[in-house]
């Protein structure tokens, strides 16, 4: 079982996490998110880790320019992208083989035709899908979860589509929910990507929900 602890926007909280053991720490460069950092403060931000390679650059770039300065801009070789098509990643992909590549996709509460074949489109160019609940077309800070079983269907489509593809799953993650269905999910989901579930308030984290949380990872 391993987590991502996403939202940072401070040193305090970024050492918190480092310190109780995220396996990967995110950091969100999007105009509409309560959580939003500017690439300078995230370098800044970054240049303080013990080990850079546990950061996540957290973007929705407008097309490909925008999504290639950012990511060079951060230095960061993670890349959770809540935009772009499949053809545009497999452009980014060949030109930065160092990358990893995150692709989020949006989750309700039913697996519609389109949904099964974004699910598998992304599937084939990505190393990771991140499967969050979606409102209006968009994921990121809803605090609502995806229904377990549609989450493991989500799964299932991608890996029946890439054998290779690994997961992470968001939205609404707590550690409720990780100690309650955390040993059945670990079995399809790689990462657990926890946000609001350790905060006082937007991109205000909780050291004390962070070691609650991390405590469950070892169990």
């Amino acid at each position: 079982m391993k987590i991502k602890i996403c939202g940072i926007r401070n040193k305090r909280d970024l050492k918190i996490c480092e310190n109780a053991g995220a396996d990967l720490i995110g950091f969100i460069n999007i105009e509409r998110s309560k959580r939003m950092v500017e690439i300078d403060q995230i370098k800044e931000l970054n240049s303080s880790m013990n080990d850079i390679n546990r950061a996540v650059l957290v973007i929705e770039p407008s097309n490909m320019a925008d999504a290639n300065e950012k990511i060079k801009k951060s230095g960061l070789n993670n890349i959770q992208l809540h935009s772009l098509s499949p053809d545009e990643i497999r452009k980014i992909k060949n030109n930065n083989s160092h990358l990893t590549i995150t692709r989020a996709i949006g989750i309700s509460e039913v697996i519609d035709p389109d949904k099964k074949q974004e699910i598998k489109d992304f599937a084939d160019v990505c190393d990771y899908l991140l499967f969050d609940y979606e409102i209006q077309g968009k994921t990121g800070g809803t605090g609502k979860q995806i229904p377990t079983d549609t989450a493991i269907e989500a799964a299932l489509i991608a890996k029946s589509h890439n054998e290779n593809i690994e997961f992470f799953l968001a939205g609404g993650m707590n550690t409720e929910r990780i100690k309650n269905e955390g040993k059945t999910l670990a079995n399809i989901f790689t990462f657990f990507d926890v946000n609001s579930g350790v905060e006082d308030k937007p991109g205000v984290k909780n050291a004390d929900k962070i070691n609650e949380l991390m405590k469950i990872k070892t169990v």
